[in-house]
């Protein structure tokens, strides 16, 4: 257990500078296109960079968290498997994210290590590290990957979908919807469920009742809630997160007001009873409360989305109140943080704003 922790660590600390960058230049031509009314090629093509750079995020994290586990030999099986973890390649499965990539690290490295202990004729010695054990283990992850993971992850899709389809129906359920999606979203920030939250707002989107932009409005807590309140709460108790941590809290908030949750998953993965629930409970008060107030946007999700929404000021209150329950619930929950110093920890990625 504690090598597959070290291997999902690294893997964050590889992938880290991937989501500052995507999320700072998203925010960036966000804010000049939005606020500043500029439009050009320029911001256009800078934006799409942002979004390419979004894209590299799962196959990194899928590389490195193999190459912790089995070293070089581990760095393509896990990069191809967290690539087709977030484009999947098959008709009828979905995309699985980050909960995708850290299962096709984890296959790779522990098949790339099973190879390497397999005994190969001499003639073929040679090629083992160099040919043999790269291709077979790229092979073994793509079909995992494409067709049982996938389908899978397809099929729990259209499930909850069409799950949340037949919630909405009935307009009592209202607040609970709004809970349910926020709820989602702050559960794998930028993961498959908060994806599937996405999928039901696209299928719901021009419905004459205006529930699209109702329920578009429900998951911007989930989206901008728990960066924020991460990276509050280790301003507000540094003797409860790393120093790393801490450090990376500029960040943090920075990106979860752009609406880029990803920033959360250093937190969330090293001490994931806490973080995760807490940041749920706080998105999905505030899923609640938008719902509650009949607030909608069409906007994308963070700032940028807030001066559209029907009521900006009522808007951003839920969102606040979903930040002041998740910073003060991980301000008292989490323990005192233990800084390791052996030499098996892991030195994680530490960027200063």
């Amino acid at each position: 257990m504690k090598k597959i922790q070290k291997a999902l660590m690294t893997g964050v600390s590889y992938m880290l500078p991937f989501i500052v960058v995507a999320g700072l230049t998203i925010a960036t031509t966000g804010v000049i296109s939005t606020y500043f009314g500029v439009s050009s090629e320029i911001i256009t093509k800078l934006n799409g960079f942002g979004w390419t750079v979004m894209g590299f995020i799962p196959p990194i994290f899928g590389a490195y968290v193999a190459y912790s586990l089995a070293d070089k030999a581990g760095i393509a099986p896990g990069f191809i498997g967290g690539w087709i973890a977030a484009n999947p390649i098959i008709e009828g499965t979905s995309a699985s994210g980050f909960l995708g990539a850290l299962v096709a690290g984890i296959i790779a490295g522990y098949l790339v290590n099973l190879m390497k202990k397999m005994p190969f004729v001499e003639s073929l010695s040679s090629l083992k590290s160099t040919l043999i054990i790269p291709v077979i283990s790229a092979w073994v992850i793509y079909f995992l990957m494409a067709y049982p993971i996938g389908i899978s992850v397809g099929l729990l899709y259209s499930t909850i979908v069409n799950a949340l389809l037949t919630l909405s129906a009935n307009p009592g359920t209202a607040i609970l919807l709004g809970a349910i999606l926020s709820a989602m979203c702050a559960f794998d920030m930028g993961g498959p469920i908060g994806k599937i939250a996405i999928t039901f707002i696209f299928a719901v989107w021009a419905d004459p009742s205006g529930l699209g932009f109702l329920a578009n409005a429900a998951v911007f807590p989930g989206i901008m809630v728990p960066a924020i309140s991460v990276g509050l709460a280790s301003l507000i108790a540094p003797n409860k997160f790393t120093i790393s941590e801490r450090k990376n809290a500029p960040g943090a908030i920075t990106t979860g007001l752009v609406g880029i949750t990803e920033a959360t998953l250093p937190y969330a993965f090293r001490d994931p009873l806490r973080v995760i629930p807490i940041n749920m409970l706080g998105s999905a008060v505030g899923g609640a409360l938008m719902m509650a107030f009949r607030l909608s946007t069409p906007g994308v999700s963070g700032i940028i989305g807030i001066l559209p929404a029907s009521n900006p000021l009522l808007f951003t209150f839920c969102i606040a109140v979903g930040v002041a329950i998740s910073t003060t619930l991980l301000v008292v929950v989490k323990k005192e943080a233990v800084e390791k110093t052996t030499e098996d920890d892991i030195a994680d990625f530490e960027l200063e704003f």
